[in-house]
Formats: structure tokens, sequence, C-alpha cells
């Protein structure tokens, strides 16, 4: 991108600096070259856009996104994820490992990045498998994959349940300060569940996880953070209890950070209703309380990033017997509008609400968008806070259509998205 374009008559909102007032943001060969109340209609440019007092914010970054590219494309491919995630004011995304084949060598690392390159309309990294083949034996190649260019390492949806690998795994990704994603899990209490463990899976006859599954797998992932020093993502941890430990070890010192899955913020158990199969997802919507505590920690700063955790999944793997259906959800489209509504319903300020998905995720990674800063790539998004809409998966851009918010009630409608000063997607 080339030239000056000014977005004028803005609500602007930078969630790293708590900024929140009526300007614009002035671009200048993709990067921001000025922010603030002094950048307006008369600003020199070659193209002016008017915002008409809607929100301009730095574009979403979100750091857990499953397509089906490679080996699945029928569930999602990295160009659909892309133009989905674009019109959810996403622009960058990080894919997870597991896919076929895993995503657990130099190579499939420069796959992703090659294949990205030449058709996303937003920017894609990938993440390395922290074990080969997501099997938990033995560790990748960390060193290397990450000068390949991964954001950081994961094991997916399945818990390296031996702590010796995984505490050998911790130790080397330490000395290249490589960031190690774990979603605390413990198989022996969750595996073949369907949903949270309570008096309500209970009447509905389904066989629920039970808590302590997140706690105990945590609380060994946040001692061997503890002793080997590595920079430790708690991955969608979905407990308030869950939410304490983190911060007791982030305040005894160690490397920590949390991210939270969007649906944990805006589900409980109740809304599973009559068996609904969108509804399942791992972890699985939990007690109010739980939600509660959750909605507390975003409130106080308290967690590091919210994520779509988006997993597509094809129909025919959906429409089945819940306790037979495939987990996950899309995700990419309704993040932006389930904060929104959040913030809304709950009266949190939207640079609070923002920066779990804007500069907190940035920091994670060292990565230079996610603010409003002079210097930075200009990924921004202008959307209308209040306006309200009702979700139809058959409406939504992803390739599948298993969205848990199908025909809720939303708040928030993006409105034009930019990459490095281009625009990638603006509502019609």
């Amino acid at each position: 991108m080339t030239g000056r374009t000014v977005i004028y008559n803005a609500r602007v909102i930078d969630p790293a600096t708590g900024l929140d007032e009526k300007g614009g943001v002035l671009i200048e060969n993709g990067v921001i070259a000025e922010v603030g109340a002094g950048v307006g209609k008369t600003t020199a440019a070659d193209v002016k856009i008017d915002a008409k007092g809607k929100v301009l914010a730095p574009g979403l970054i979100d750091l857990r996104v499953k397509t089906g590219e490679p080996g699945a494309e029928n569930k999602e491919t990295l160009q659909t994820a892309s133009d989905a995630a674009a019109a959810g004011g996403v622009t960058t995304f990080v894919v997870m490992p597991d896919t076929d084949p895993v995503i657990d060598s130099v190579a499939l690392v420069d796959f992703i990045q090659r294949r990205a390159e030449g058709v996303a309309k937003v920017k894609v990294l990938p993440t390395g498998g922290l074990t080969l083949g997501l099997d938990g034996a033995k560790m990748a190649e960390i060193g290397l994959i990450k000068e390949a260019g991964a954001a950081f390492f994961s094991n997916g949806d399945k818990p390296v349940e031996d702590a010796g690998v995984l505490r050998r795994a911790m130790t080397y990704a330490a000395s290249f300060d490589a960031l190690v994603a774990s979603r605390p899990d413990t198989p022996a209490l969750s595996k073949n569940t369907v949903m949270n463990a309570g008096a309500f899976a209970a009447r509905l006859g389904l066989r629920g996880a039970p808590p302590e599954a997140e706690w105990i797998a945590l609380e060994r992932d946040l001692m061997l953070a503890e002793t080997t020093g590595v920079r430790l993502l708690a991955d969608c941890i979905s407990t308030g209890r869950s939410l304490a430990a983190v911060e007791r070890a982030r305040d005894a010192g160690a490397k920590v950070a949390c991210s939270v899955a969007a649906y944990s913020l805006f589900f409980n158990e109740l809304d599973v209703g009559d068996y609904l199969t969108y509804c399942k997802v791992q972890p699985p919507f939990r007690k109010e309380e739980d939600r509660q505590a959750l909605l507390d920690g975003l409130k106080r700063g308290a967690i590091d990033a919210v994520v779509s955790a988006h997993d597509p999944q094809p129909t025919e793997d959906k429409r089945l017997p819940i306790a037979d259906a495939a987990f996950g959800a899309v995700g990419l489209e309704t993040l932006l509008p389930a904060l929104l509504s959040l913030a809304l319903r709950e009266e949190i300020p939207l640079a609070v609400a923002l920066k779990p998905v804007t500069s907190g995720p940035a920091d994670l990674l060292g990565l230079p968008q996610g603010r409003l800063a002079k210097g930075a790539p200009a990924d921004l998004v202008l959307f209308d806070p209040a306006a309200p809409w009702a979700c139809d998966r058959d409406d939504l851009t992803s390739r599948s259509k298993n969205s848990p918010f199908d025909g809720r009630k939303l708040e928030g409608k993006v409105l034009r998205t930019w990459v490095n000063g281009v625009t990638v997607f603006e509502r019609g």
C-alpha cells in the first residue's frame, strides 16, 4: 500500500495506551503515520474516509484458529478462514498444529507461510507442534521450527501426559525464549465426555468432564513452568479456580499467561439446552459462577488473550446424537461481537474488553501490530459497537457453519477491515 490515507471522524480506541477519543488515523505506505485528535478531514491525504463516528481500533489478533488445510480442506481452508477473519475484524490469526500432516517440522511451517502469502487476506502465523505428531512421546525440533517462523509451540488439544517429556520440551523451549501453549486437561478424567460434569449433565444423561481434569493438569504445568523458566500460555482455561491458579503463579514470578475462549465468557452449561451439538466444545461450557469469575478476570485485565477457538466441523459431523458429534465451533466472525455484547451488557470499557484481542496477544508474540502507534502496521478495524443483529449460521463466511451463537442476538458489527492499509473487508 503506497500513498496516504486518512480515516477521520472516528472514535479512536487504542487498548495498548488506553486512548479513547474522537479523531482519526493517518496511514502512509501501509503503516500508521499519525493517530489521535489531531487527525481530521483537513489532513493531507490521497484518500479520505469518513468513519461517521464509529469506532476505529487495532485489528484483532486471534491466537487459536484451526483450519482443515492441509488434510481436511472440506472443513476450512486458509483462504476461507482468512475471509471469515477479515469479516470478523481479525487481521492476524495463529493456525494450530493439529493438521494432517501435523505442523511439526520446518517444511510444514514453511508450507503454511507460503500458502497463506498466496491466498490469505489477513496475516497468518503457524504454530509449531510441541511433540512429533502431537503424540506426546518425543519433542519436536523447537529451535529450528522457531527460527523458521513458528509463533509458539503447542500440542493442540492433546495434552502431553508424560511429565518428563513436557519438562524436557519446556526446558529446551526456555533456552530459545519460545512460548509454549498447553491446554490443561487430564484425559483419564475427560475421555469420552460430552459437557461439563454436574447436575445438569446428569439430568440429560450425558457424561460430564469434571473441572478437576483442568485443575490437575494446570497445576502440573504451572509447576513445570516455574522450575524450567519457560514462558507458558495456559491455553483456553475455563474455570475461576484455574484463573486464580494462574494469577498465583504469576505473582510468584512464573512467566505465565492465560487465554480464554470467547464462548467461555458468553455461555454456561445450561446453554447446551436440548442436546445442542453446536454447543459441544472443548473445554466445555462451565457453570455460571465460572463464567462470572472469568468475566471478572476480563474486567481486571487478568486474562492475556481471548481467542475464538475457531474449530470448523462439517454438518455431517455435527448433526449426530450429541455423544457422537464432533467437538468444535467456528468463532472468527463472532469473536468481536461476543466481546462487544459483553462490554455493553456488563459495562466493561471498550479499551479493556479489546485489550486481550489486540495488544495482549501482540505482546505475547512480540508483534508490532495490535496497537495504534506511529510506525505500526496499519491493521485496523472499523465497527459499530452497538449495532444489534441476530447470528444466522447460514450467513457466516466460514466454510463450516457450526456456531453456538446461531440464533443469538448480539451487538456490534464490523464495517471495514484493513491489513497494511489495504481494505480486505467492507460491509456492503
